[in-house]
């Protein structure tokens, strides 16, 4: 059966290529550019250079996926929340009207790789002495209006490994000249790196056209992966018992924010691949997918499309479809799973700090967003097999 992966994958082939050429692309041609574990620790780097002391305030969006919040609480940040609307877009009047001389600065999103309004963003931080956080998580090399995004604050974050096989990577990029910080990060732990990269490896997408040589792959890929979890679980029980001041086992991609893990830079397995990727073809791959996605969803009805549009230099993270309700969102979840398609009931987890009874919007979108893969192993033919999948999925509860 084909299997078509929630998230790009690594390959053999792209660890031992001789092309070593470095990345030209925004953020990592910038000399003011530093390598994390994941984003959650270059955000605390962040709120750090720029000075913010503990009970300074700073706007966050009601819609969020928890982990850019703990980061905050643990460097004793007070997060105040600003509403966020059903089409991803940020609300402006509660916006400002949240801000006064205790807030700092605004942390902005650009969900799924689509731009906030940057440049009204921009004007009010500029007015009003603010300071601006690019949250860029999701918009690795994602343009507006030829500018990349990332480039507008003060400072902003990247999460590599949203858009790109490696096993850890968070990126800090200090726009602003007047800030000074520098750093010299550690390596990050071998073993986490290796376990990590295997399970990108066992995540495969196939297209069935190479059977015999993708099962040979699988079953080596797997028996590889197993090797490491049991690895993995001994030294867990190892750190319990005899070392809890230990490295712990985390993944980069996991809600956990580790005080350890703050000294760690990227990886060099992580450095290798980005050298030996085309990024641009990347954004060439994805935003084909979604255009083609959303063609038929446009003609299609099936929930709510947050973007009707495919905006010139957008590097979208994968194709957004507001349901009905959690409920059917979980079941088009488990049925295209087992039919071997790996989607996205994006940001189910609800963090105890957020007010959630004052953002019925960001309660509605947590429980309804649901995203299919875009990314770039996908060819069109595959694009076709998620549109045949899903739309046998979502009918199947109307019959």
């Amino acid at each position: 059966m084909q299997y078509i992966s929630g998230k790009p994958s690594l390959r053999f082939k792209v660890i031992l290529a001789k092309n070593n050429k470095h990345p030209t692309v925004f953020a990592l041609n910038e000399d003011r550019c530093c390598f994390f574990f994941s984003a959650r620790y270059a955000l605390a780097a962040a709120v750090e250079a720029l000075g913010l002391k503990p009970g300074d305030k700073l706007l966050v969006p009601s819609y969020n996926c928890g982990a850019e919040i703990d980061p905050l609480l643990y460097l004793h940040i007070k997060p105040v929340f600003y509403k966020i609307n059903k089409d991803l877009s940020l609300d402006f009047d509660d916006l400002i009207k949240k801000i006064n001389g205790t807030v700092k600065g605004i942390l902005l999103t650009h969900f799924l790789g689509f731009p906030q309004s940057i440049d009204e963003i921009k004007r009010i931080c500029d007015e009003r002495d603010l300071f601006l956080i690019e949250d860029c998580a999701h918009a690795f090399l994602s343009t507006h209006d030829g500018k990349p995004l990332g480039s507008y604050g003060d400072v902003s974050i990247f999460s590599l490994l949203k858009t790109l096989p490696v096993p850890n990577g968070g990126v800090l990029i200090i726009n602003n000249r007047n800030i000074k910080y520098n750093r010299l990060p550690k390596n990050p732990n071998l073993f986490l790196t290796l376990f990590y990269a295997t399970e990108l490896l066992r995540q495969k997408t196939k297209d069935g056209n190479h059977i015999i040589n993708e099962s040979i792959l699988s079953i080596l890929y797997r028996g590889l992966y197993l090797s490491m979890v049991s690895v993995r679980l001994m030294l867990a029980g190892f750190r319990k018992y005899f070392n809890p001041q230990g490295v712990y086992p985390v993944r980069p991609d996991s809600y956990l924010f580790v005080e350890s893990l703050r000294s760690w830079g990227m990886s060099g397995l992580s450095k290798r691949i980005i050298n030996r990727t085309n990024l641009e073809g990347i954004k060439i791959i994805r935003r084909r997918n979604f255009e083609y996605l959303l063609n038929y969803f446009s003609k299609n009805e099936r929930g709510i499309l947050p973007f009707r549009e495919l905006p010139s230099g957008v590097c979208p993270l994968f194709f957004p479809i507001i349901l009905e309700s959690g409920e059917q969102r979980e079941r088009l979840y488990r049925t295209l799973k087992k039919r071997g398609i790996t989607t996205h009931p994006w940001w189910d987890r609800f963090h105890p700090e957020v007010p959630w009874d004052e953002f019925p919007d960001a309660v509605y979108l947590k429980e309804r967003l649901f995203g299919l893969p875009i990314h770039q192993d996908i060819s069109i033919e595959q694009i076709e097999r998620v549109i045949g999948e899903f739309e046998k999925a979502y009918l199947s509860k109307q019959r």
